[in-house]
């Protein structure tokens, strides 16, 4: 009798496509990246895993590059092709392509995860994610990454959702959300909420410096906007502002304000928004880590010349996406270069914490740019 090959990592169609290139050099139509889909991607990605086991290089350069363009194409099929990989080869383990999708995650959490395709992931896949301390997302996004698995499955995830919410910081999340969508997904006891409820406001008050954000506003001709500004969450009447930053004083908050309004930064009295000191536009291209625009500022109405400098000072000690070390893969976002509209509306209320909607609307109006490969062996040889 002859000798039979066993595997059982791949389906009939996976194992016709590598035979086909074998004679081809080339995939199949029904592999093709123009149409992609969340089957072409599992296929595609047990191709990929099929070419590294049995170490057919010609394939596995052709299934990498065919991977980079359905992800750079329609980002959300980085879920699947995660998720394939992980069943593949165990959550731990991390090709390049599998780190590739990854990244792409991390990098873009609204526009995979919470954009359908967490819905497409199993549980060994999502536990990977909810334990990643590279998402770029806060505590209560990585609740709503959950929730939204969850839900596409009640009677079989919701107790899934329930052990997965133990990776879930609660004392990170706003009280408000705590105690409305947080409470009633009921992954959470309410001993839990409660506990997380105290621990915030016992902290607020002598909360440590590296666990908040500020703003040194130094320079100014109105001398009593100069000083150390803390952003605050609570309502205190101003209703749209995105961000909102308080003077310091000695026995608390002054009454001077710093905030972002539509597209504009403002220097104001907290009681009345209309006595406005000095004013900057905000730059839609800028990264996290210049959330307060240092100069370009102008005196209105009520201050006086020179204008402030401002040095935005993050928070230091956060839960995710704050550690890592690794350089990003991620090549610039081509739809925010060619339209600035596009990143003013990720960084305002376009993706609304009060809804539930995971599925928010999108407009977008060009493709991501493509990726120069990589190096596979190096990185699947990389500790």
């Amino acid at each position: 009798a002859g000798a039979r090959l066993g595997v059982n990592f791949c389906n009939e169609v996976v194992l016709a496509a590598a035979v086909h290139h074998c004679f081809s050099g080339e995939l199949p139509a029904d592999f093709s990246t123009t149409s992609p889909s969340e089957q072409v991607a599992r296929n595609l990605a047990q191709l990929d895993h099929f070419a590294y086991v049995f170490k057919f290089s010609a394939l596995g350069q052709v299934t990498y590059r065919a991977l980079r363009k359905l992800i750079n194409g329609r980002e959300v099929l980085a879920c699947a092709i995660f998720d394939e990989l992980s069943y593949r080869e165990g959550a731990g383990a991390v090709d390049s392509i599998k780190r590739y999708a990854l990244d792409s995650m991390r990098e873009m959490p609204m526009d995979t995860l919470l954009a359908g395709g967490v819905q497409w992931m199993k549980e060994e896949s999502v536990e990977a994610i909810m334990q990643d301390q590279d998402m770029d997302v806060d505590e209560f996004y990585m609740f709503k990454i959950l929730n939204a698995w969850a839900h596409s499955n009640p009677d079989e995830r919701v107790p899934v959702a329930r052990r997965l919410s133990e990776h879930i910081e609660l004392k990170f999340i706003e009280q408000d959300l705590l105690e409305t969508q947080v409470r009633t997904s009921t992954y959470f006891t309410d001993k839990k909420i409660i506990e997380a409820v105290n621990l915030i406001k016992n902290s607020l008050a002598d909360r440590d410096p590296s666990e908040m954000e500020r703003v040194l506003v130094e320079g100014a001709g109105t001398e009593i906007v100069n000083g150390i500004y803390c952003r605050v969450e609570e309502d205190i009447g101003v209703g749209e502002e995105e961000y909102l930053f308080v003077k310091e004083a000695d026995d608390g908050y002054s009454d001077v304000g710093l905030y972002l309004w539509g597209t504009t930064w403002h220097i104001a009295m907290c009681a009345d928004y209309s006595n406005l000191f000095y004013s900057c536009q905000d730059d839609p291209r800028k990264c996290s880590t210049e959330l307060v625009p240092a100069t370009g500022w102008e005196a209105l109405y009520n201050g006086e010349g020179p204008p402030p400098y401002c040095t935005y000072l993050p928070i230091t000690r956060m839960g995710r996406s704050s550690g890592s070390l690794e350089k990003s893969m991620m090549a610039p976002n081509l739809e925010e270069m060619m339209d600035p509209t596009i990143a003013e509306k990720r960084r305002s209320g376009y993706f609304d914490k009060r809804t539930d909607d995971v599925m928010e609307k999108r407009t977008f109006t060009l493709e991501q740019m493509m990726h120069l490969p990589e190096d596979r062996k190096e990185i699947r040889d990389s500790p």
